[in-house]
């Protein structure tokens, strides 16, 4: 699967997920948030790593809502456990 973070000009940060390159593809027409910046994860492992701290793009304290969304979305599918 594929994740994605996006921080979007205005409001609060949001992760969604893609199966695969073409799902992603798709979503991106239909679900991207134009305005604002975005960071994809390419599998699970590096999602994990983003939300443990290990992607300086999110690891400050100051982005603990893109960290929060991407942790939402991954324990919605039962990547993590909410511990």
């Amino acid at each position: 699967m594929i994740y994605v973070v996006e921080l979007p000009s205005q409001g609060h940060p949001r992760a969604w997920f893609a199966y695969d390159k073409e799902d992603f593809a798709q979503k991106m027409l239909t679900l991207a948030t134009s305005a604002g910046e975005r960071y994809v994860y390419w599998d699970e492992a590096e999602a994990v790593a983003a939300f443990e701290g290990r992607d300086p793009l999110i690891a400050d304290k100051s982005m603990w809502r893109a960290r929060h969304a991407l942790h939402e979305q991954l324990v919605a599918l039962d990547v993590l456990t909410d511990d």
